[in-house]
């Protein structure tokens, strides 16, 4: 009994000790501290990332479905939405390739309002089978154009393969031995 007492006091004596103590290890850092005050600002001016608003609204889902439960690292709440990540990526190229479209076709519609100014111009009218002729040789040039542009990033690629090459040997030469 004496002993259950004196049990009973240390407890009621170290309890608050540790709850303070508590508190102390999980106080924030000057850093977390700098971390959330800047979060807290973009969230307020409105000039979140994409890549963090979604972060926080993944965090958000998983407290409201998941309460009391730990908050998964980042690259398991990357695997739990993965879906989504590839949702968003497609639509993402999706985007890019209709923009990349619609750039082409301007640029094509650019080029034959050209053409068609120089005519009249000069006073010419063409038919529809020398615009199909047109037509073609346009495509032809834009794809000769695609063509050099491969072409020109694989010279590129092949001058900096030569330059890497190049300096691991003078490396390998100006090293003591």
């Amino acid at each position: 009994m004496f002993l259950e007492r004196d049990a009973m006091k240390t407890c009621a004596l170290i309890l608050p000790l540790l709850a303070v103590l508590a508190g102390a290890a999980h106080a924030e850092t000057p850093y977390e501290r700098d971390q959330r005050e800047q979060l807290e600002k973009a969230q307020r001016e409105g000039k979140l990332s994409p890549q963090v608003a979604q972060r926080l609204r993944w965090e958000q889902e998983w407290r409201t479905q998941h309460p009391g439960q730990p908050m998964p690292n980042p690259g398991q709440m990357q695997k739990l939405h993965r879906d989504e990540i590839i949702a968003n990526t497609n639509a993402g190229f999706a985007k890019m390739r209709a923009q990349r479209q619609a750039d082409l076709q301007r640029e094509y519609q650019l080029s034959r309002a050209n053409q068609q100014r120089q005519l009249a111009a000069q006073h010419i009218t063409w038919t529809p089978q020398q615009w199909q002729a047109w037509d073609r040789q346009y495509d032809r040039a834009q794809q000769q154009k695609a063509q050099d542009y491969l072409n020109g990033v694989k010279q590129a690629g092949e001058i900096d393969r030569m330059q890497r090459e190049q300096e691991e040997r003078d490396r390998i030469f100006k090293s003591p031995q």
